[in-house]
């Protein structure tokens, strides 16, 4: 079935159910125009003072549905609670494999007909939505319209990722995967500076700052792009620092690909795109990059280049784009995925984001829960034990060694 022919077939069986989607105040969208109107009055509703997710603003989200390839069917849910809105769903409908891995290896699945909510789209304001949202995603699939609800990061503190916390139908439902997320509150609610470090560590921050500033004679500086004119510039600037990293093997880092290029236009275009480069004596030797959505910056990508890692490049870089957002008014930097050092150092609050896939009952979507209760299972064991990450060394030790082999031959 194709997606535009699921869509219709979804918007069908919603039409036979208005007199209970009335009772809900549940509106639901398949088209653009229709996604952009709910997504703009969710968007009115008082967001309360947790990190806001980038991804799922209508003037981002809608623009990048209608560039990527493939299935481009938005769906979107808005619940209401006293004439105002109370909980929303942004996703879009597919016919798409799970992406099951174990470790970075993916697994070969079944096509099945996905609902992809993506991430920061589903959300809710009170409990009763939340329970409202979690009903609701129940008949999707026991309809049979649908095979598998694919929910990307859900954040656990909220009232949709509690009331999905002991799975759809009965706990460990969906087989959720758990990845750490890290954040810094950089002002509190009131717009006052947080100060997230000792008065100790802060004085080694400047010990640091003044080695890197020394080494270079003073000639250091962060220059900052925002305008779409100088995305491309700054691109091929980040992904040339990255081409010298370990990054660049293990796929992670700004690429020279259409999906970048496209989100940091979308960005720029909306005016919310910050880069910053780190250049001494003119050379650029850091970059940091991400979005500034309703008071969060979301780092999407940092690295330095190897050879000046003793003067700790990257941090340096990254406690000037905290004074320079702190100054700002933002509220929170989000770090994205993930447990590292400097993370841990700089950030307030840590939380551990869900993602999970919810099966029908055919064939294939059996064949393929069946799949992912094997993959998420062999992770947690390599977890555990400590062997997942002792690969990820090894991995990492190897690129290092076969890097500096290619530098010294040159």
């Amino acid at each position: 079935m194709e997606a535009q022919t699921l869509a219709e077939a979804v918007e069908i069986k919603e039409s036979k159910t208005e007199a209970e989607r009335s009772g809900l105040n549940l509106n639901v969208a398949f088209t653009l125009d229709g996604a952009k109107k709910l997504l703009h009055t969710w968007e009115l509703a008082d967001q309360r003072d947790a990190p806001r997710v980038a991804t799922a603003k209508a003037d981002f989200f809608l623009p990048f549905l209608s560039e990527i390839p493939g299935d481009k069917t938005p769906y979107v849910a808005l619940w209401k609670k006293d004439g105002k809105p109370d909980g929303i769903l942004i996703g879009r409908l597919s016919v798409r494999r799970p992406l099951i891995t174990i470790g970075n290896r993916r697994l070969p699945m079944p096509q099945l007909r996905t609902l992809n909510i993506t991430e920061g789209g589903l959300e809710a304001l009170s409990a009763e939505t939340a329970l409202q949202q979690k009903k609701y995603l129940q008949a999707l699939l026991a309809g049979g319209d649908l095979e598998c609800i694919s929910i990307f990061r859900l954040s656990p503190d909220g009232e949709a990722g509690k009331a999905l916390d002991n799975g759809l139908n009965k706990s460990g439902d969906g087989n959720p995967t758990k990845v750490a997320r890290w954040f810094t509150e950089l002002n509190d609610r009131h717009g006052n500076p947080v100060v997230t470090n000792s008065a100790k560590t802060r004085s080694g921050f400047r010990r640091k700052d003044r080695k890197l500033v020394e080494a270079f004679d003073g000639s250091v500086e962060i220059r900052e792009i925002r305008n779409p004119q100088d995305i491309a510039g700054f691109l091929k600037v980040a992904v040339n620092i990255v081409a010298a990293s370990y990054q660049q093997s293990i796929g992670v880092g700004v690429k020279d690909d259409m999906a970048w290029k496209s989100t940091s236009r979308i960005h720029a275009e909306n005016g919310s795109f910050r880069g910053y480069l780190l250049e001494v004596e003119g050379e650029p030797i850091a970059y940091i990059v991400g979005p500034v959505v309703d008071g969060t910056f979301t780092l999407l990508a940092t690295s330095f280049l190897p050879q000046y890692g003793k003067l700790a490049p990257g941090t340096y870089l990254l406690r000037r784009v905290i004074e320079r957002l702190q100054n700002e008014g933002i509220r929170w930097i989000d770090y994205g995925i993930g447990d590292y050092s400097y993370k841990e150092l700089y950030g307030t609050l840590r939380r551990e984001d869900t993602s999970t896939n919810f099966y029908a009952a055919s064939t294939n979507a059996r064949i393929a829960r069946g799949l992912n209760v094997l993959a998420n299972s062999t992770t947690r064991f390599l977890q555990s034990s400590g062997l997942l990450k002792r690969l990820k060394q090894i991995r990492r030790s190897i690129i290092d060694r076969l890097k500096n082999t290619k530098t010294a031959s040159r």
